[in-house]
């Protein structure tokens, strides 16, 4: 789950804390002073710090897409340009700097990642070598190791689809890609097509 980045946010999810059952929700940030909760069934509520007070705000719709784009041209301007090469560090420059992403448009996660990412504790590199070496994951924990390769760990490794054959989809991961020290992995995944083929109702 989302944790607080700035004193505001924290006062705010104090309030949540009071009045929501939180392990009920996804809880996600809206900007340096809101948070949003999101239910089972999609619906959503927003509150924010407002002169000294937790107030319930409308949701702001997304950016245009052309705005989102048009900053990012400026973002790759930028020099020095920030070095955000992990999930916590584009957290806090996204809550430090205006602009008009979202928080999952600042990830760059797809939604089923984003909301994974708000709802799973992020793995580290044992685990996503056991996982991987398992040989069979599920959706879910494949959506673990997509994140653990995305939190920073794209430099050193590889993660990618290798095919699929008459048993499933095929993925593969290596550990310190390119190097004497290079491990590879290859996993199934456990998601429709490999039932069907394996006539698992």
């Amino acid at each position: 789950m989302y944790k607080p980045y700035t004193i505001d946010q924290y006062k705010v999810y104090r309030f949540l804390e009071e009045n929501f059952a939180l392990e009920n929700f996804l809880l996600s940030p809206l900007s340096r002073s809101a948070l949003m909760l999101e239910d089972k069934a999609g619906d959503k509520i927003a509150f924010a710090l407002q002169d000294g007070r937790v107030l319930e705000i409308q949701i702001p719709d997304s950016p245009p897409p052309a705005v989102v784009k048009e900053y990012l041209k400026h973002f790759h301007t930028l020099d020095p340009k920030p070095e955000l090469k992990t999930f916590d560090a584009v957290t806090r420059w996204w809550v430090k700097h205006p602009n008009p992403l979202t928080h999952q448009q600042a990830l760059g996660l797809s939604d089923d990642l984003y909301r994974h990412f708000l709802s799973h504790h992020l793995i580290q590199e044992d685990d996503a070598r056991q996982l991987a070496a398992s040989g069979l994951v599920t959706e879910d924990q494949y959506r673990d190791i997509q994140l653990w390769f995305r939190n920073g760990n794209t430099a050193n490794h590889w993660l990618g689809p290798l095919g699929v054959d008459g048993v499933g989809n095929i993925y593969g991961l290596t550990l310190y890609y390119g190097t004497p020290q290079a491990c590879k992995f290859e996993f199934y995944l456990f998601d429709d097509y490999y039932r069907h083929m394996n006539h698992i109702v």
